[in-house]
């Protein structure tokens, strides 16, 4: 079963927005030595949605790769697409590169009924042999899950949610839907907002976008979460979550490339229409000491 701390990693492409696979693969190597036990793959953060299904495939495939050098790593590959056919394609081509699970968003765009997003997941499960996970992130799908459609996904196969809604609400009532009701259900947070709290209640895997650039920091943050003592836990996590809000000074995937350059990564570029500032930027360097002064938190 998939657990622990996962990486919604990065895909980091060249000026002229072609995939940069060595630093890429550079990339998801130093986050496992730092910690991460594993990555959501293609994803928001991973530019899925401006990539080719070949392209995202080829990722796929890096993952495994890095994957086999690192004992017990898990790979979720993001197969959401607008429509079904391209996610059943791409689902396909997932197993194929050996990922462990896939995740897919509800179609987006248009506005869809119950009945048709849960048709959607209903022909990815049926097109593959491993665990699907559905993924709920309404900012960006215009999609919101209810609890009753997660019971209707869970009838048609879904194993699992992960959910980046920061609905507090929603995810007690399915986590306690789930647990009351004897379900194998597996629920991931997508984000490290809400960790403590929520590993309190007993949900033990987060997809936490900060591993891009403090693997490191988020990985001891999920430790003392898990093992304790508690007093540390808290004061760790209370200082992650300052830390994060004073690194959003951007979109979060581009806060991601800035943050790797002021820790002296070379991250390459986004896709465009995303841009990176000019590295003459003043945030660079604010960036720089915020990330020192959060990293003697492990000391």
């Amino acid at each position: 079963m998939i657990r622990g701390v996962l990486a919604p990693n990065i895909t980091i492409f060249d000026k002229e927005g072609i995939i940069d696979t060595e630093k890429t693969e550079k990339h998801m190597r130093w986050m496992f030595e730092n910690g991460v036990d594993g990555f959501f793959l293609t994803g928001s953060y991973g530019a899925g949605p401006l990539m080719t299904l070949e392209e995202r495939a080829s990722i796929f495939t890096l993952a495994k790769k890095v994957a086999k050098d690192f004992p017990e790593k898990f790979l979720i590959a993001h197969v959401g697409t607008a429509d079904t056919a391209s996610a059943v394609q791409l689902s396909k081509k997932a197993e194929i590169a050996g990922v462990d699970a896939i995740g897919a968003v509800p179609p987006f765009y248009y506005k869809y009924s119950d009945e048709e997003v849960v048709r959607y997941y209903e022909e990815i499960v049926k097109s593959v042999n491993i665990p699907v996970y559905a993924y709920n992130n309404p900012t960006t799908t215009r999609v919101k899950f209810s609890v009753s459609t997660v019971e209707k996904l869970q009838k048609v196969g879904i194993v699992g949610l992960k959910d980046s809604s920061l609905d507090m609400l929603f995810l007690t009532q399915v986590y306690y839907n789930t647990k009351n009701n004897k379900k194998d259900f597996h629920v991931i947070i997508g984000t490290e907002v809400g960790c403590l709290p929520m590993y309190l209640m007993g949900i033990d895997t987060i997809i936490g976008g900060m591993c891009n650039y403090v693997p490191e920091l988020v990985s001891i943050m999920y430790k003392l979460v898990k093992e304790g003592p508690r007093e540390e836990a808290e004061r760790v996590y209370e200082a992650i979550m300052d830390f994060r809000k004073i690194m959003s000074v951007a979109d979060s995937t581009i806060v991601s490339h800035m943050a790797l350059y002021a820790r002296g990564f070379d991250a390459g570029f986004p896709r465009k229409p995303m841009i990176l500032p000019d590295f003459s930027d003043s945030k660079y360097e604010f960036m720089k000491k915020e990330i020192d002064k959060a990293l003697k938190i492990m000391r």
